[in-house]
């Protein structure tokens, strides 16, 4: 494939195309499957599904009876379509080091209290510590979660910065191996300096990432222990540091974020150990655990490589409809709520929820058990999804208006010395996020009526456009 690295086992894969027929988002037959898994490995990706519409939540790997990594084989087709190509300037959103950040684009519609916390999470980074609570890139677009009084016993230990680039999380799902090599160096040369002993990350995928994803695919030595935070929380639930004083007694449903089948699945029922605990009533979705869902916001990474990347609406739109196929599975089960550990499915399922005009709730576990504490949980993120929305509305302003910004970019090396500081924004793009952000909280939006007709048609754009994604993958599917 011409890449640094070979992941994927083609001598051990023997084209039987189990993997692809069991993924839950393409929907192909038998025959289908094994000629789409031919073409990954012929590179004639632009006739693969896989490659069109991998939604990055690595099941193919678990299904895959050879063991013969098929997952990684759809990374090295992006790796190689990046790197002849690039990436799509609306791809800027996740990369810290631009500009068009998502994280320096939200901080002026930050109160002075979230962005103090940031700052202060940045400098305990420079402190040596034995064990830290690592935040990192989606925990740190709602730092207000961390308020959260159950935490108090962690709160001095809590350390973090989008510089450390979400342990690689975002890079190594789009493909990109030799940035994802780079954050590995950065991190190794950070963490070796703080004399850890003990890392909990707010982020199951940032755990996933530190204790195997990098060490297994990039060789990369951390010499401390990793756990997700939700450890952290049931071990305290049960030996009684942090109290139920109110059972909630609400009827939920668990989204188990795509990260959370490393380590050994043991995240997916620890999220509902925690929510039986506070005395949550448990319902599943069709899909669950080892086979669930992507929420949605990593559909994107595969809309940025082939020949529609450079589509803003398509990117969108599959983003959007994706979204829409895991809150309709929750809705299905008559559950009251979605309780998800994961930060960036956190925000983005609120934000369809919200958009949709759907009465589902979606919390974190933080905040299940900050109300059954008896303590009020800070709750922005219908707020901080409009915020979200303004930065997406400013970038796809960007994106219209200048020839220049449709125009593709290759990633910057990073700095692996040390961590970068977050670019500022333009000062004309935060005065036109202010005001894109004071349009969207106004009466004007902020109504029953606006937003069930957001919600309308939404969703009848979301049924069109699955109705285009049918015609292709027939035509697709029909090429011999």
């Amino acid at each position: 494939m011409g890449t640094r690295f070979r992941w994927f086992k083609e001598d051990v894969c023997d084209r039987c195309g189990v993997c692809l027929e069991k993924c839950p988002v393409l929907g192909l037959s038998k025959d289908d499957a094994v000629q789409d898994i031919k073409r990954l490995i012929s590179g004639d990706v632009g006739h693969s599904l896989a490659f069109m519409r991998c939604t990055t939540c690595n099941i193919c790997d678990i299904n895959c009876p050879k063991d013969a990594d098929p997952y990684e084989l759809i990374l090295e087709c992006f790796d190689n379509w990046g790197k002849r190509w690039g990436l799509p300037y609306f791809a800027k959103m996740v990369f810290p080091n631009e500009p068009e950040n998502i994280w320096s684009c939200i901080r002026p519609l930050m109160g002075p209290d979230e962005v103090s916390l940031l700052h202060t999470w940045e400098k305990n980074l420079d402190i040596l510590k034995e064990e830290v609570l690592l935040t990192g890139f989606y925990t740190n677009l709602v730092p207000y979660l961390a308020q959260a009084k159950v935490l108090d016993e962690l709160r001095p230990v809590i350390a973090g910065s989008e510089g450390l680039w979400g342990c690689g999380g975002d890079t190594n799902k789009l493909g990109l191996i030799d940035l994802t090599q780079q954050v590995v160096e950065l991190l190794e040369n950070k963490f070796s300096k703080m004399g850890l002993k003990r890392v909990y990350c707010f982020m199951e995928a940032e755990a996933a990432m530190l204790k195997e994803v990098l060490p297994a695919r990039f060789g990369a030595k951390f010499d401390f222990d990793v756990q997700p935070l939700d450890y952290w929380i049931l071990e305290s639930l049960e030996d009684g540091k942090i109290e139920v004083k109110d059972r909630l007694n609400i009827k939920v449903t668990v989204h188990d974020n795509c990260m959370s089948r490393y380590l050994g699945g043991r995240p997916q029922e620890v999220v509902r150990e925690i929510a039986r605990s506070v005395g949550c009533d448990m319902v599943e979705m069709k899909h669950t655990r080892l086979n669930a869902l992507c929420c949605g916001w990593a559909a994107t990474v595969s809309t940025v490589y082939g020949e529609n990347s450079d589509n803003l609406l398509h990117t969108l739109f599959y983003m959007l409809s994706s979204l829409y196929m895991r809150l309709e599975e929750a809705e299905a089960t008559g559950a009251d709520a979605i309780v998800t550990s994961c930060p960036a499915c956190y925000i983005f399922l609120n934000l369809i929820s919200m958009l949709t005009n759907s009465r589902m709730a979606v919390y974190h576990p933080l905040e299940i058990v900050e109300m059954a504490a008896g303590h009020s949980p800070n709750l922005r993120i219908r707020q901080r999804c409009w915020d979200i929305l303004s930065v997406a509305t400013n970038l796809m302003f960007n994106w219209l208006a200048s020839k220049e910004n449709r125009t593709r970019f290759f990633p910057r090396h990073i700095d692996t010395t040390r961590i970068e500081p977050l670019p500022v924004p333009r000062d004309r793009d935060i005065r036109r996020i202010k005001a894109i952000s004071s349009f969207y909280r106004s009466s004007f939006v902020q109504n029953p009526v606006t937003k069930a007709l957001i919600g309308y048609v939404l969703r009848l754009g979301i049924a069109v456009y699955r109705y285009i994604l049918k015609r292709q993958k027939i035509k697709i599917t029909k090429i011999s």
